[in-house]
């Protein structure tokens, strides 16, 4: 498994968390939506893809306007990356919670 990055995305900003392939969280970090902290993102994922051999998964809610800056990123950067559905991330995560 590889490591896996996920984004919550709000105005402006993301938290960002990066678990490993034991899904031990192994890095926090609140990122504004800003070209340098897009610079430290890019050299963190550089970071992992040297250290492991592998791109990680990289994983953030579809959330309109606030969410575009981060998916131009990956685009620009060519990073494949999962767009989450947050009416079905909800729903799927009702489902996990519910007795």
């Amino acid at each position: 498994m590889r490591h896996v990055i996920a984004f919550d995305i709000s105005m402006g900003k993301s938290y960002m968390v990066i678990y490993n392939a034991q899904k031990q969280c192994i890095f926090e970090k609140e990122i504004q939506h800003l070209k340098p902290d897009f610079k430290e993102l890019q050299k963190k994922i550089y970071e992992l893809t040297e250290k492991t051999g592998k791109l990680p998964e990289i994983v953030f809610e579809a959330t309109g306007i606030y969410s575009r800056q981060l998916e131009r990123f990956m685009q620009d950067n060519q990073y494949t990356y999962c767009l989450l559905n947050p009416l079905e991330a909800k729903l799927q995560c009702g489902f996990l919670t519910d007795p």
